[in-house]
């Protein structure tokens, strides 16, 4: 029995680890953290409503990323989709408060997996440009990112074992961090920001779970930690004797569940953007640099010769146009050079380290009510 299960257990953690507005606005999280400014009263005096969808598909991969495994080629591994529903208020002459609440789709070769995501923040100025002393504010926020369960229905053989589904149930990540915000206005038409940022990450899930076949017989896979628990699904016609339960422990075999799939981690971030106006047009282009250690995670991948990803650098240029007063629509793309491991922690462990070697682009569109 030992000999199954330990081939069993790396079974699972493939299947199952490999699950896997904004505008110059403080509102967005993470990569759009590249918009970030001091002054955001300059775009909308007292609030705005926004409403955004973001996009990558097999038309849009202009980088052919999946072309270039075979065993993504041609499939809807990499498509992404989200809708986000995006607002901030201006509570006091210097202080916002803001929040977003949306869905994003991410598609494997055969299964889509969906996340809620969520942030809030509040935003300070404490400081108005003085010369070549720039305006000065203090970001604080809260983002994750949640589903209720992800589970793969592709049945996946590695040598001794067969894995029909995989579930994870909760799989979730939550963040605090907090960024200073510098901005420069040096024309009527041109703004310049900095800002520089840290945090934390955490990642949790509730139970994983499996189905297989193993002498003809199906049985029911749950990991209490690095516990295995394996029992019999009735009926199995086969004849002989039958075995009821198996039990195992991944940890003998090098496997540490919790630490792969549920890592900690401290970031740290920088960036820089500049929007320039004219008539209806808005023009805004920025850069981000976001860096992150993991406990655990990446010193196993390291232990395991593994590849892992500490940086991601994210360029973005958006296009906003005022239709009337109090309305504008938009579009943006985004480049970033290691997929999006800073906008989706959740979707990084060390089965699916290896796939952020890759270049990743989202494009979007949106609507905003200014007020």
């Amino acid at each position: 029995m030992q000999t199954y299960f330990k081939n069993h257990a790396t079974c699972c953690k493939l299947v199952v680890l490999g699950l896997a507005g904004y505008a110059v606005l403080p509102v967005a999280a993470a990569s759009l953290d590249v918009f970030l400014t001091a002054t955001p009263e300059q775009i909308a005096p007292s609030g705005y409503l926004e409403l955004v969808s973001d996009h990558m598909n097999e038309s849009l991969d202009f980088f052919k990323v999946r072309d270039s495994d075979p065993q993504t080629a041609g499939t809807k591994a990499g498509n992404y989709q989200g809708t986000y529903l995006s607002g901030a208020v201006r509570l006091f002459d210097k202080t916002w408060l803001s929040g977003t609440l949306g869905q994003r789709s991410v598609s494997s070769t055969s299964d889509t997996y969906n996340y809620t995501n969520w942030q809030v923040s509040g935003l300070y100025r404490f400081l108005e440009q003085n010369g070549k002393v720039p305006a000065m504010a203090l970001r604080l926020s809260a983002w994750g990112n949640y589903a209720s369960a992800t589970e793969s229905t592709t049945a996946v053989v590695v040598p001794g074992a067969k894995l029909n589904t995989a579930k994870i149930t909760e799989p979730a990540d939550r963040q605090w961090q907090a960024d200073w915000v510098g901005t420069w206005n040096l024309s009527s038409a041109l703004t310049v920001s900095a800002f520089i940022g840290v945090g934390k990450s955490q990642l949790s899930y509730g139970e994983l779970t499996a189905t297989t076949t193993h002498n003809g017989c199906n049985y029911n896979v749950t990991f209490y930690g690095n516990d295995i628990f394996s029992s019999l699904i009735r009926p199995c016609m086969m004849g002989g004797a039958i075995v009821e339960e198996f039990y195992d422990s991944s940890g003998e075999y090098g496997v540490d569940v919790a630490r792969e799939i549920a890592w900690k981690s401290n970031f740290a971030q920088a960036g820089i953007n500049g929007t320039w106006q004219r008539g209806p047009w808005t023009l805004q282009a920025g850069y981000l640099l976001h860096l992150v250690h993991r406990e655990g995670v990446d010193q196993i991948l390291a232990d395991r010769g593994k590849p892992f990803y500490t940086k991601n650098h994210n360029l973005t240029l958006q296009a906003n146009y005022r239709m009337f007063p109090g309305w504008s629509v938009f579009g943006r793309a985004q480049l970033t050079s290691n997929l999006f491991f800073n906008d989706i922690p959740v979707s990084y462990n060390s089965s699916t380290s290896e796939r952020f070697d890759s270049r990743y682009s989202i494009f979007s569109v949106g609507l905003r009510a200014e007020f």
